[in-house]
């Protein structure tokens, strides 16, 4: 499903749909939409610091690995505004977890959602807002290409540990395979994009 508002595109998968309709039709304990609530928080950070730096999506795609917000005209656009949108993300996520802690307190699905999603965007892995952010600043430096490059790297680095402490996690579990899953999808982000 597509439709525009303004001059900015708004695509909408039916699956994305049909995940988020099974994940609150067995939503028995609130958690998954105390995790839409905080991805929202996520995402309408972006939005606002791009709206701050003058700049404005030309499309955002609602897909069942997430919402991509692709970047359309700006004002004055820089990599230092491309880092601030990349961090505002997380940075809104981590200033909900200091406010649910001492009105929720560690137990709520409100702060460990917001943690989880301030804990993994702001791993310095591409494509997610902190390899992203790195990137960025990383172009004030040196060329873009070789930029690319060293956050490649570093991504492999952090993705390494963090599939073996998830595969870890599903032997452990016996069921909880969720942080193996989002490794090895970013690893074969990665991957591709290296293809490319």
């Amino acid at each position: 499903m597509t439709f525009k508002i303004g001059g900015c595109r708004i695509t909408i998968s039916y699956l994305f749909l049909a995940i988020i309709a099974l994940a609150m039709s067995f939503d028995r304990s609130r958690a998954a939409s105390a995790g839409l609530l905080c991805a929202a928080l996520h995402e309408a950070a972006h939005l606002a610091a791009m709206k701050a730096v003058g700049e404005f999506p030309r499309e955002i795609c609602f897909t069942p690995f997430g919402i991509d917000i692709i970047n359309g005209s700006s004002i004055g656009k820089s990599y230092k505004h491309d880092a601030v949108v990349s961090l505002a993300g997380p940075l809104a996520n981590l200033a909900a977890v200091a406010v649910c802690l001492p009105v929720c307190g560690k137990q709520s699905f409100m702060f460990v959602g917001n943690a989880a999603l301030f804990l993994l965007n702001i791993l310095p892995i591409v494509p997610l807002d902190g390899g992203q952010a790195l990137v960025s600043l990383l172009c004030l430096r040196i060329e873009p290409a070789k930029a690319e490059k060293i956050v490649s790297v570093i991504s492999f680095i952090f993705l390494l540990p963090l599939a073996i402490v998830g595969f870890l996690l599903l032997l452990r579990s016996k069921w909880n395979f969720t942080l193996l899953a989002a490794a090895c999808y970013l690893m074969a982000l990665l991957l591709m994009k290296r293809v490319r």
